[in-house]
Order: C-alpha cells, then sequence, then structure tokens
C-alpha cells in the first residue's frame, strides 16, 4: 500500500510552474458516499468515513506545502471514477487504480483550487460554508 508520504502527483508534460504544483484529488460527502456504496473496499484507502477522508486529504495537502509544493485540488467524481475504470479493463478498482485517477492528460484545469483556501473562501471540501468556519477549525497542520 502506497503511504500518503511517498505519493505525489505531478502535473503532465511541460515545465512545471514555481513551486512544483501536486494534485490532490478529494471527495465531497455525497461523492464519497457514492464511492463507498458502489466499492465498500474502497475504505481501507479512502478512508472509513468522510470525516477520516478528508482529514486524509488535508494531510496530504499540509505534507506537500511543507516540502516545497504547491497544492492543487480537483473534486473527485464517481461517475467519472468509474468510466476512467471502464477505460482500464477493471470492474474492481484497485489502490492503483484510485491512485492514477484521474488521467492527468484530460483533466480541465480550472476545476483545480489551490489549496490552503483564503480564511473567507468556500471550504475546498464542497460544503458550501466559509473555510474559516468547516475545515479550517479542525484542520490538521494548517499553516495561518
Amino acid at each position: 500500500m502506497v503511504s500518503d508520504e511517498t505519493l505525489v502527483r505531478f502535473l503532465p508534460d511541460g515545465p512545471q510552474p514555481q513551486p512544483p504544483v501536486a494534485l490532490a484529488v478529494f471527495w465531497s460527502r455525497s461523492e464519497y458516499q457514492t464511492m463507498i456504496t458502489r466499492w465498500p473496499r474502497l475504505t481501507a484507502v479512502l478512508g472509513a468515513t468522510w470525516e477520516a477522508c478528508r482529514q486524509r486529504t488535508e494531510r496530504y495537502c499540509v505534507l506537500v506545502d511543507n516540502n516545497g509544493f504547491r497544492a492543487r485540488q480537483l473534486p473527485g467524481k464517481a461517475d467519472q471514477f468509474e468510466a476512467f475504470l471502464a477505460a482500464r479493463g477493471a470492474t474492481e478498482p484497485s489502490e492503483e487504480d484510485l491512485l492514477a485517477y484521474p488521467d492527468l492528460r484530460t483533466v480541465d484545469v480550472s476545476a483545480m483550487t489551490s489549496w490552503p483556501p483564503e480564511r473567507n473562501a468556500l471550504c475546498w471540501c464542497s460544503s458550501g460554508a466559509k473555510y474559516k468556519r468547516c475545515c479550517r477549525p479542525r484542520g490538521s497542520g494548517v499553516p495561518e
């Protein structure tokens, strides 16, 4: 199993911006639930609860940031993940499939958001609340 500390995915092809950008796919509460309902074994990779999944994503972003990279977040979509699996010829996703999603050559970069968000910006977790009232208070090592 690949640990959070060892995986950094970079944007594809061409020169990397300075500092380099690392991708973090996050699953909103509803998308997480859809993923776990379809593929219950993914709790081992995503987390047993949505809160655990949210914390993993945030820890990854903190790790990336603390190591000189810029984290860019991209919302994961269960239906797009299923299409991604079909294109790979897989029906039951493996950890490698989850880590390879999405195909970065087809990503709409305008859907990516920077991390950490400004405190008055909408929260990265897709709750619709401001970051300062949502994930920031329960953050794991989020720099001020």
